[in-house]
This record gives C-alpha cells, sequence and structure tokens, in this order.
C-alpha cells in the first residue's frame, strides 16, 4: 500500500512500478502458500498499514516483491518508511514474520531477530547513495525513509530462516 505523501514525492512510473512490485510479491505469496500446503489469510487495510500482509500458521507476514537488489542477492531493511513513520523492520511492525521475494522461492525470517542482528552489525554510519548502504544507513532524498542493505549470506546465523519456493 502507498500512501499519498509518498506518490506526491515519486513520479508516476516509479510508484506504478512500486505497486507492481508489491502486488505480484503478493500474488507469488499465494501462490507459494497454496503450491506448499499452506493456509493464507489476507490481512485487513488496517493490518496492512502496520506491515502485515498475510497471516500463515497464526504469524504475520509481511511481503517484499522481487526487487532490483534480491536479484543480486542482497534485501533491503526497512526502519522507517518514506513518511517517518515505523519501516516493516521496526518494533511497531506487527509483523512476526518478513519475507523476501527471489527468483523462485521467499526468504522468509523473523522480523525480531532481523532487527537484533541490524542492532548490533549494522554501523551507525549515513551514506548518501543507496549503492554505499551495506550494513549503513541510507535515506533517500526528500524523503524520511531509513533502510540499510543486507547479503543473504549474512542471514546465515539466524536461528529460523524458512525458504519457501514457487
Amino acid at each position: 500500500m502507498i500512501t499519498e505523501t509518498a506518490k506526491n514525492l515519486s513520479s508516476n512510473g516509479h510508484i506504478e512500478q512500486s505497486i507492481n512490485t508489491g502486488k505480484k510479491g503478493e500474488e507469488n505469496f499465494r501462490l507459494a502458500c497454496k503450491l506448499n500446503n499452506l493456509q493464507c489469510v489476507e490481512a485487513t487495510d488496517k493490518e496492512n498499514i502496520r506491515h502485515v500482509d498475510f497471516y500463515v500458521l497464526g504469524l504475520g507476514v509481511d511481503v517484499k516483491g522481487y526487487k532490483n537488489a534480491h536479484k543480486e542477492g542482497f534485501i533491503i531493511v526497512e526502519f522507517r518508511n518514506v513518511n517517518g513513520y515505523a519501516g516493516s523492520c521496526s518494533e511497531k511492525s506487527n509483523a512476526d514474520l518478513l519475507a523476501f521475494q527471489f527468483e523462485d522461492y521467499f526468504l522468509i525470517v523473523r522480523k525480531d531477530e532481523l532487527l537484533n542482528y541490524c542492532r548490533k552489525e549494522v554501523k551507525n554510519e549515513y551514506v548518501a547513495e543507496f549503492k554505499e548502504c551495506y550494513k549503513k544507513l541510507y535515506t533517500r532524498k526528500n524523503r524520511k525513509d531509513l533502510m540499510t542493505k543486507l547479503h543473504v549470506s549474512d542471514l546465515k546465523t539466524f536461528n529460523f530462516i524458512w525458504k519457501l519456493k514457487f
């Protein structure tokens, strides 16, 4: 779901691409659940604002569509959204799990475990360009978001990591 403020900050083409990436990711997540015999219940609009797209096994899941960074083996971890509110990987997010789409699977991790990892491993150093934000903090120009980039290999020490194929 993209807010009006976010729409005003982006070109129409970028907004359309972001919406399509999210919708396609959610469609693929539904498919992955179906193929793996998992019941997938869609969240309400109100729950969606709090970063829950679906419920699987009673856990709230925030789905992250297939982004260019994912094609290079990275995930984008959002601490604050474009409006400066709680991001998907924040204490205020209601998601239990974050599902990052890759070419033919979702990499699913516990939000709390990812947040704790970031608190330990991400430097409190801001960079000016997205390409420089590996384990560093980045905010896009004229926005209030805050994110970092991690490589999937960074997650190998996690206690819980689930590869859901589709």
